[in-house]
């Protein structure tokens, strides 16, 4: 039987709505720290939603992708622009350089202070991304053993830890292939090919775990003459397009998500 992506019961995107309930939550009482999250499959507009919400709230950003930590790794993680790094303060990103490994332990041992400082200005994060073991872990408030990061040493509350409003963006299939594909040949126009050959000059191992990501190690491939361009182009739509529905069947644990359907947002808009 064919893998098929997991389609979710979602109301119609609407921002109005999107801020009305993070208004709610900002101006609820409540005794555990609050938090914002917005989830889904890759190529759905997370990061452009959750900058839309940090520059109506002027709160911050934490970036839950297990790619963007990396330095120099930015057209093809689809990294926030300059710009948009200027307009709204990021966490997360540009941390760790190629050989560095990261892992859901230590996401969630550098996200949690943050949380809590950006909470004690009286301001509610959010927590923006596509990693969503990162995100459950974070939420749920997985405890992991001393010393060790990996998800064979945690403990599982089965709770959420914070007062958090989760949102998750989905779309029916073929607009979420679609949107891939376009992403997918955006990446080579704004210079992925430049940017792998800047990477490997500067003395970066191709093994590395940065290199290793969705469409880094397909570039890496092309350059060394395993692929055609078209075929590079190909393999990292498919292999993008099997991410997406790993990350879909993971969401299907998080009950808790309230989702979003994007079909209807308007053209022009970075969804």
């Amino acid at each position: 039987m064919p893998n098929k992506v997991k389609t979710f019961t979602a109301e119609p995107f609407s921002l109005t709505k999107v801020f009305d309930s993070v208004k709610s939550l900002r101006d609820t009482d409540s005794q555990c720290e609050k938090l914002v999250v917005i989830l889904g499959a890759t190529s759905t507009g997370k990061s452009s939603l959750a900058l839309k919400i940090a520059e109506e709230f002027d709160t911050e950003i934490i970036s839950a992708d297990s790619m963007s930590v990396y330095r120099n790794f930015n057209v093809g993680t689809a990294k926030p622009t300059a710009e948009e790094l200027a307009r709204v303060p990021h966490h997360m990103i540009d941390i760790l350089d190629a050989e560095e490994k990261f892992s859901v332990g230590e996401f969630v041992r550098r996200a949690r202070p943050i949380i809590t400082e950006i909470n004690r200005r009286g301001k509610i994060p959010i927590v923006a991304g596509g990693t969503g073991l990162y995100i459950q872990a974070l939420v749920e408030g997985y405890e992991f053993d001393s010393g060790k990061s990996s998800i064979s040493h945690y403990k599982r509350t089965g709770e959420l830890v914070y007062d958090a409003i989760v949102f998750g963006l989905t779309a029916e299939r073929a607009k979420l292939y679609e949107r891939i594909n376009r992403r997918t040949n955006r990446m080579f126009e704004d210079g992925l090919i430049e940017e792998v050959k800047n990477l490997l000059a500067s003395g970066i191992n191709p093994k590395a775990q940065a290199m290793l990501g969705i469409g880094y190690k397909e570039t890496v491939e092309y350059l060394q003459g395993v692929a055609t361009l078209d075929e590079t182009i190909a393999k990292i739509s498919q292999a993008t397009r099997n991410f997406a529905k790993r990350q879909l069947t993971w969401y299907r644990r998080m009950n808790y998500i309230r989702w979003l359907e994007i079909f209807d947002v308007c053209k022009g808009e970075k969804f």
